[in-house]
């Protein structure tokens, strides 16, 4: 779209990775692109960054009570975190370097959902995360607000949201409807 005269327009760019397997061959070539996150003025791209962190006494606690009661621990690490993210504010960014629309290369885009560096990514992700393990039944506990339990025919399943990886405890069955759910959501095709 053109860019907008009353808005500020936040910086971009491309970040190459090279990955490589244990004996040090390439595994995959990597390219994020990302927001400048310094671009960014408070009050203006952005109003809040805050999102609440997992609290270790939880994280103890669930291991703790997994051991006691014999369950299995079940990670996933989500890759794609920051881009679920839905962003409330009116944000517009620089046309990806080497993508430019040539007639238009005066243009911006107006983001929708975050991107990896923006301030506000964080609470993004946290906030539509939230909000889908609630509609799945999850309940948030008052102690911690990312530790979520659910109890179905009297087995429970508790998850915790760390960052953006997420480990789950309880049953085995209710641990993999989930993790399919989520795969599905968040469109991981590679969780094993």
């Amino acid at each position: 779209m053109p860019r907008p005269q009353d808005r500020s327009v936040v910086g971009s760019r491309w970040i190459y990775k090279i990955k490589y397997t244990a004996d040090g061959n390439v595994e995959k070539y990597k390219a994020r692109f990302v927001a400048k996150e310094y671009d960014q003025k408070e009050g203006i791209d952005y109003e809040e960054t805050f999102t609440p962190v997992t609290r270790y006494t939880s994280i103890r606690t669930v291991i703790s009570l997994a051991a006691q009661m014999g369950w299995e621990i079940h990670q996933m690490d989500v890759k794609t975190t920051f881009l679920n993210g839905v962003i409330q504010e009116e944000i517009y960014i620089e046309q990806p370097e080497d993508f430019e629309t040539h007639e238009k290369k005066s243009h911006v885009c107006r983001l929708k959902k975050a991107l990896y560096g923006m301030k506000q990514g964080p609470r993004a992700w946290y906030g539509q995360t939230n909000g889908y393990l609630q509609k799945m039944g999850f309940v948030k506990s008052y102690t911690d607000p990312n530790l979520y339990y659910m109890v179905v025919e009297n087995v429970p399943l508790i998850l915790v949201l760390y960052v953006y990886d997420l480990f789950f405890t309880g049953s085995s069955r209710l641990i993999r409807d989930c993790k399919k759910n989520l795969a599905t959501k968040f469109d991981m095709n590679d969780l094993g």
